[in-house]
């Protein structure tokens, strides 16, 4: 089992190997894609390390904020999950934080195969 954590003041992300599982914690207003490259570089390396046909699970449900850079850098790792076509996602998000019912469902539109869950 392997653990990788990339944190800043207000935020956390964990990529856990044996739950095949990205979380993502506390508010992420990192300014640039620059300053999100950090947490890119764990979303790839999950990608990467997902076995093929194996769900990769996104937790946002904790995630209180995330700015118009991060939607950005998470739009991007969707469009690059679906290229590669070998691992499916699973995108869980919280109905109370209004900002995941609707950025997170819209997901779906850059690849359907995109499971949703909003508890």
């Amino acid at each position: 089992m392997s653990v990788e954590i990339v944190s800043g003041e207000e935020y956390t992300v964990t990529y856990n190997d044996s739950t095949e599982s990205l979380t993502f914690d506390g508010s992420m207003r990192l300014r640039t894609s620059e300053e999100y490259e950090p947490i890119n570089e764990l979303m790839q390396q999950a990608l990467s390390s997902t076995p093929e046909g194996n769900l990769l699970t996104m937790d946002f449900s904790s995630l209180k904020f995330l700015n118009s850079s991060g939607i950005n850098i998470i739009s991007r790792f969707v469009i690059a999950a679906r290229k590669q076509g070998t691992v499916p996602l699973k995108v869980v998000g919280n109905q109370d934080i209004y900002w995941q019912q609707k950025s997170l469902t819209n997901l779906q539109r850059l690849w359907s195969s995109v499971q949703i869950e909003i508890q």
